[in-house]
C-alpha cells in the first residue's frame, strides 16, 4: 500500500489543488454574486448549472480519454476551468456566469474521471478501498483549506478569481510531469433508474433526495451566512466546519449502519438532522455563535452521509454482478438531485428569507423520514450480518465516482501489461505463427522466466497451435511448465483439459496443484479440473474432493442475500463429485463423504447420484463381483454421510431408497442401531413409497 501511495503522490498533490481551488470558488461565486445585488434564485440558478455540467461531463468524459488519454485530458479541461472562472472575473453578468458554471461542471467531471479511472488502474483487491478513502480525504481536505482563501482580497475585486485560476493552472503541473501513463477506460454499461427503483426504492430515494439537501445546503450556505451577519474570516469558519463535519461523520454513522438495522439508523440520522437543522435556524442572525457553528456542522455531516447510505442500502438488495451498473445509475440520479435543489431552495428563499433554506432542508427530510417508516413497514429487514459495509464516499465527487474502486463491487484484475518483448512477439505471430514460436524458443532458452509472459502474449492470436506451442515450449523451458500451463489455459480455455494432461505427463507431481490453481482463476474448470488431476493422480481423489468442497463451501457463505437464487453450488459439487468418481471408482464413497462433510446440503443429491451408479448394471463405479454386494455399499453409504450430515441423515436414506427399494430394511436396521432420528423417523420416511415397504404393511 506504501509503494502504490507513492506512486501516485503526484496524482493526489494535483487531487488537493484541484479542489483547494474549488473550495474557493465554491464560496467566492455566491458571496460575490450576493454583493453585486443579485436575486437569490438567480444565484441558486447560476449554482445549480454547475450540476448540469456535471451530467454531461460524466458521460461523455470517458470518450475523451480514450481519444486524448489521461494527462492530456486532465491538462486540457483542468486548463478551461481556469478560463471559466476567469472569465466570471470580467463582468457580473447571471448568464455568462451561467454558461461559464457549467463548463466548470463538465470540466471537473472529467478531470475527476481521469483521477479515479488511474487510481482504479493502480488498485488491488486488498488496497482499492484505503485508496478510495485516501482519494476522498485528500478532496475533503482541498475544500476545507480552500474556504479560507477567501480572506485573501476582497471578493469584489478580481483577485480571488485569479487566484483560482492560478491554483487550478497549477493542478496540471504534478499530473503533466508525472512518469505514470494513464490506464485505458471501459464502458460500464448502467441499469435503468426503473429497473433499480423496482429493487430498491429506499435507496434510490435516499440517493435523489441526498442530492438535493447537499447541494441546496453547499452551495447556498454562503447566502444563508450573509444575511446572519457571517463575513470575512467567520464565513471561511463557518462553511470549514460544515465540510469537516461532512467528514467526520461519516465515521460514526458507517460504524452504527454496519451494526444496526441500516433503515433504523438512517431514521435516526435523519431525526438527528431535523432537530439540528431547527437549531441552526434557531440560533441565526447573531453572526457566528458555537451553537450555530455545531448545529450546522452536524446537520452537513448527516446530508453528506445520506449519498453512502443510499448507496449500501441499495447494494444490499443486489447481485453482484449488478452492483457496478447500479453505482453508475445512483450518480446520476444523485446528480439530477443536485440540479434541483439549489434552484428550488434559492426560490424559497427569495420568497421568505435566507433562513428558509434549513426550513427546505427540513421539510425534504421529514418527506424521507416518512417514507423510510413506510419501506420499514412493507419490507422484512435484512439481518445485519447480511448487509453490506458502509464505505465513506463524499458527495462532492460523487457524480463521477468510479464503482471499480469501492471495495463492495466485484474486482477485475486488469490485464498484465506486456513487455516489449512480448509485445513484439506478439506482433510477429500476427504476421508469422511459425517465427513467432521459434522467438518464443529462443528467449525461453535464454531467459526461461521471460518464457511465461511470451507464452501468455503469444497464444492469444489466432493461427497459432497452441499443442504444438506447448510441447516447444516444455523443450525449452521445462521448469516452467507448471507457470506456462496457467498462462496458456488463461488464454485459451479450450485446451485446459489437453495441456494439463500432457503437463501430467512431463510433471505429474505438479498437476494436482496447477489444476487448482487453475480452478481459482478461472472457476469454470473446476469440474474438469477436477477430473484431470484424479485421472493422473488417483491416490490424490479424497484431497481434490476435500479442496473443492471447500472451496464451494466457502463461495456459497461469502453469497450475497441477492445472489442466493442463483446458487448453484450442490449442483456443481455433484458434477465434481461425479468426475471424482469416475476417475477413481474404488473411491466413490470416501469420495461422496469428503464433500459432503463441507457441503451437508449436497449429501442428499449426492447419496441418489451415487446410488444410481451403484445400481446400474454396467456401473462405471462397481465391477460384476462387487455388484452383488450393492446391499452393503448403499447401506455403507447412507451410514457414512448420515455421520458427516446428520440432519439430513433421514433424507440420504430416503433418497438411496427410492433407487435401491430392496435395501430399505437393510438400511433402517442399520441406521436405527445409530440412533440418531427419533424412534419411527427412518421406516416413516424409507416406507413412503417403496414397494417392499407397501409388501410389509
Amino acid at each position: 500500500m506504501k509503494t502504490t501511495l507513492i506512486s501516485l503522490i503526484s496524482l493526489f498533490v494535483s487531487c488537493f489543488i484541484l479542489f483547494f481551488a474549488n473550495g474557493l470558488i465554491n464560496v467566492l461565486l455566491p458571496v460575490r454574486m450576493g454583493l453585486d445585488g443579485v436575486n437569490t434564485d438567480t444565484i441558486g440558478m447560476v449554482l445549480s448549472l454547475y450540476f448540469v455540467g456535471l451530467i454531461i461531463g460524466a458521460i461523455y468524459s470517458k470518450n475523451l480519454i480514450k481519444k486524448s488519454g489521461h494527462i492530456r485530458m486532465f491538462a486540457g479541461c483542468v486548463a478551461l476551468s481556469a478560463v471559466s472562472i476567469l472569465v466570471c472575473s470580467l463582468y457580473t453578468d447571471p448568464v455568462l456566469w451561467g454558461l461559464m458554471r457549467v463548463l466548470l461542471g463538465f470540466c471537473n467531471a472529467c478531470a475527476f474521471t481521469a483521477m479515479e479511472s488511474w487510481l482504479s488502474d493502480s488498485a488491488t483487491e486488498e488496497n482499492r478501498g484505503k485508496l478510495l478513502s485516501v482519494y476522498h480525504g485528500t478532496a475533503l481536505f482541498g475544500l476545507f483549506a480552500g474556504q479560507f482563501l477567501m480572506n485573501a482580497a476582497d471578493p469584489q475585486e478580481s483577485v480571488l478569481f485569479v487566484l483560482a485560476g492560478i491554483f487550478l493552472c497549477m493542478a496540471v503541473t504534478p499530473v503533466v510531469l508525472s512518469r505514470h501513463k494513464g490506464p485505458q477506460v471501459e464502458d460500464v454499461a448502467s441499469m435503468s433508474i426503473k429497473r433499480l427503483v423496482q429493487i430498491s426504492p429506499l435507496g434510490m430515494m435516499t440517493c435523489f433526495i441526498s442530492g438535493i439537501v447537499y447541494a441546496s445546503m453547499f452551495n447556498l450556505l454562503p447566502v444563508f451566512a450573509k444575511s446572519s451577519n457571517i463575513i470575512a474570516f467567520d464565513l471561511s469558519l463557518y462553511m470549514g466546519f460544515a465540510i469537516f463535519g461532512a467528514f467526520i461523520m461519516q465515521f460514526p454513522v458507517g460504524y452504527l449502519s454496519d451494526k444496526y438495522d441500516r433503515r433504523t439508523v438512517l431514521l435516526g440520522m435523519i431525526s438527528l438532522s431535523l432537530v439540528t437543522a431547527f437549531l441552526v435556524t434557531m440560533s441565526s442572525g447573531d453572526g457566528l455563535s458555537s451553537v450555530l457553528v455545531l448545529a450546522t456542522l452536524i446537520t452537513g455531516g448527516t446530508l453528506a452521509c445520506l449519498y453512502p447510505l443510499s448507496v449500501s442500502e441499495t447494494l444490499d438488495k443486489l447481485k453482484q454482478s449488478e452492483m457496478v451498473a447500479a453505482m453508475g445509475t445512483m450518480i446520476l440520479v444523485q446528480s439530477i438531485g443536485g440540479v434541483i435543489g439549489p434552484y428550488t431552495s434559492s426560490l424559497i428563499m427569495k420568497s421568505i428569507g435566507a433562513n428558509s433554506l434549513f426550513y427546505f432542508i427540513i421539510l425534504i427530510e421529514l418527506f424521507l423520514a416518512g417514507f423510510v417508516l413506510y419501506r420499514m413497514s412493507v419490507r422484512k429487514a435484512l439481518p445485519v450480518e447480511e448487509q453490506e459495509a458502509f464505505v465513506m464516499q463524499s458527495a462532492v465527487v460523487a457524480a463521477t465516482a468510479s464503482p471499480a474502486l469501492d471495495p463492495r463491487t466485484q474486482f477485475v484484475e486488469p490485464e498484465p501489461k506486456l513487455s516489449r518483448q512480448a509485445k513484439t512477439a506478439k506482433d510477429l505471430a500476427e504476421l508469422d505463427p511459425a517465427a513467432a514460436v521459434k522467438m518464443a524458443r529462443a528467449i525461453a532458452l535464454d531467459n526461461p522466466e521471460s518464457g511465461v509472459e511470451i507464452a501468455r502474449a503469444i497464444a492469444t492470436v489466432d493461427g497459432i497451435d497452441v499443442l504444438r506451442f506447448y510441447e516447444v515450449m516444455q523443450e525449452a523451458s521445462p521448469f516452467q511448465m507448471p507457470e506456462i500451463t496457467q498462462a496458456l489455459v488463461t488464454t485459451n480455455p479450450d485446451h485446459a483439459y489437453d495441456l494439463v494432461s500432457k503437463l501430467a505427463q512431463w510433471h505429474p507431481t505438479q498437476v494436482v496443484n496447477v489444476a487448482q490453481q487453475i480452478s481459482e482463476s478461472l472457476p469454470e474448470l473446476r469440474s474438469e479440473m477436477a477430473k484431470v488431476a484424479v485421472e493422473h493422480a488417483p491416490e490424490s481423489a479424497i484431497q481434490v474432493a476435500q479442496y473443492y468442497a471447500q472451496v464451494i463451501s466457502d463461495e456459497q457463505q461469502a453469497l450475497r442475500p441477492a445472489d442466493r437464487e442463483d446458487d448453484t453450488s450442490e449442483e456443481e459439487a455433484l458434477e465434481i463429485a461425479s468426475q471424482i468418481w469416475e476417475s477413481a471408482p474404488e473411491q466413490a464413497v470416501e469420495v461422496a463423504v469428503a464433500i459432503a462433510d463441507n457441503l451437508p446440503e449436497a449429501a442428499v443429491d449426492i447419496a441418489s447420484e451415487l446410488a444410481t451408479n451403484f445400481h446400474e448394471p454396467d456401473s462405471p463405479i462397481i465391477d460384476s463381483a462387487q455388484q452383488e454386494n450393492e446391499s452393503e455399499l448403499a447401506v455403507e453409504l447412507v451410514q457414512r454421510l448420515a455421520e458427516v450430515a446428520p440432519e439430513n441423515a433421514a433424507e440420504v436414506a430416503g433418497a438411496v431408497v427410492d433407487v435401491v427399494p430392496e435395501v430399505a430394511s437393510d438400511i433402517v436396521e442399520a441406521i436405527s442401531e445409530g440412533d440418531k432420528p427419533k424412534e419411527g423417523e427412518w421406516v416413516d420416511l424409507i416406507d413412503d413409497g417403496s414397494e417392499e415397504s407397501k409388501e410389509r404393511d
